[in-house]
């Protein structure tokens, strides 16, 4: 009888611990999102701007300046490339918390100038300059270490929540306030005064997680031969905030990534990485032409065919859908995976912009055109979310933030050249069938070279990427 009662009971109360394991994970963990807070809130404010740089501003006195004035269209795109070199630079040489302290600040000068001087153009360039630098100096660094600091349980959420959801929430907000603006109101404000609003506010938050709340890299510190000082930065990454096991596990875990890194020179590492530069820049660039100037003449020609004026509630639902696709996958990096989402978004953003580019311009179809386009927009956020996940896994320690800083420069280059003229109609039908075909290229390319890296180390993924072909799900 005894031996019966000291029989562990069956499954049922086993399967509350398992229920609440990710909610544990994340409590335990939650201090690693806090770490990085500052840099998302930066990148909130960066969606925002690539959204207005693409046109999405119908009430901006300045919308019409964009592709007429050349200080308009580069501004944010110039100092965010200069701040990518300058972060890729710093980057694993200077402590992280005053990089972000002073990014935060650029982000509240750019609002002041938003708020105070909304009508002259001046103003705006030079608050898109500052707006643009502050992105820059932030990408890099942010993400090259959110790996570093994220657990292996929860790298993926936390690498994707901080770039790809960061920047699509950005871009919402920059449709919702564009889309509920009205010219005709009687109030003081304009709309562009909103922009600076919501920037100072985003600046203000980071601002403050900058100063309370920054962790530095146990890498870095590593690197820096700072063993003491690593112990204390993992001991504050994780609850409860003192030395256990694991953290010494995950002190060794990272002292070995370092020490396999420190081995490699920087021709090595080069050829290392070489292969996941070529599969990084095809994905993040395939999420360029997903948003950008061109994409904004499309949902204007197609809602404009169907109402008798334009309204800009379709703005609402092109930008909630982009922010759904990436919400909704967000949670499942780290379960179902990074490979299955990015190569199933793919292939759909692929199919619904050849159907959207076979219905544009016949005027019966045009309902279902616009259907169509904001489908891909969904499947645009999905299939992207893993790009922030695979930047900070794939390339080689010594040389990650100059790589990093290589695919987002290409980014900014790629968009500012997709911003810069007006397309015609026949034009925006040709942007689709090409953008449908190297979508279905690279889901057939993916198939095959694509790495899936879930639950594994730094280490073990950067291994994975240093191959061409990864058939693994």
């Amino acid at each position: 009888m005894s031996a019966k009662k000291s029989e562990p009971p069956p499954q049922d109360s086993l399967a509350t611990p398992q229920k609440a394991t990710f909610f544990r994970l994340g409590h335990k963990n939650h201090s690693q999102w806090t770490a990085l807070g500052s840099a998302s809130f930066v990148l909130i404010s960066g969606g925002m701007s690539l959204a207005w740089g693409a046109g999405f501003a119908v009430h901006s006195a300045h919308r019409d300046q964009l592709l007429l004035t050349v200080h308009m269209q580069i501004s944010w795109y110039a100092t965010a490339i200069l701040g990518a070199l300058f972060g890729a630079f710093f980057t694993h040489r200077l402590p992280q918390q005053p990089i972000y302290i002073f990014g935060s600040c650029l982000v509240i000068a750019s609002g002041i100038l938003f708020l105070a001087w909304p009508e002259c153009p001046g103003s705006i360039i030079a608050a898109r300059y500052l707006d643009g630098l502050a992105n820059g100096l932030i990408f890099v660094p942010a993400m090259s270490t959110v790996g570093e600091i994220a657990v292996s349980e929860m790298r993926g959420l936390l690498a994707s929540t901080v770039e790809q959801l960061s920047s699509n929430t950005g871009i919402l907000m920059q449709l919702i306030y564009t889309a509920v603006w009205q010219v005709d109101w009687d109030v003081v404000i304009v709309a562009d005064q909103v922009h600076g609003v919501l920037s100072i506010v985003y600046g203000v938050i980071a601002l403050a997680l900058a100063l309370t709340l920054c962790v530095e890299s146990p890498v870095h510190l590593l690197m820096r031969s700072n063993e003491q000082r690593a112990v204390v930065s993992l001991r504050h990454l994780q609850r409860p905030y003192m030395v256990t096991s694991e953290t010494l596990l995950r002190l060794d875990e990272h002292k070995l990534y370092v020490a396999d890194n420190r081995e490699m020179c920087v021709w090595l590492s080069l050829q290392k990485g070489f292969p996941a530069l070529l599969k990084l820049l095809a994905l993040r660039l395939l999420g360029v032409l997903c948003l950008n100037y061109i994409l904004c003449c499309a949902l204007y020609e197609t809602a404009s065919q169907l109402v008798s004026c334009f309204h800009a509630w379709t703005y609402v639902i092109f930008g909630v859908l982009r922010w759904c696709g990436c919400f909704f996958v967000v949670v499942l990096m780290d379960t179902t995976g990074r490979k299955k989402p990015t190569l199933f978004g793919t292939f759909s953003t692929g199919a619904f912009a050849i159907a959207f580019a076979n219905l544009f311009g016949r005027t019966p179809h045009m309902i279902t055109a616009l259907v169509m386009l904001f489908s891909l927009q969904f499947f645009a956020g999905l299939g992207q979310c893993a790009s922030a996940v695979y930047l900070t896994e794939a390339f080689p320690l010594g040389i990650k933030p100059h790589l990093v800083a290589a695919v987002y420069i290409m980014e900014l280059i790629t968009r500012l050249l997709l911003c810069s003229f007006a397309p015609s109609i026949a034009g925006i039908t040709a942007y689709f069938h090409v953008l449908g075909s190297l979508s279905m290229v690279f889901f057939l390319l993916g198939i095959f070279c694509l790495s899936e890296t879930r639950l594994i180390t730094l280490a073990e993924a950067q291994l994975k990427f240093t191959k061409w072909f990864n058939k693994d799900f």
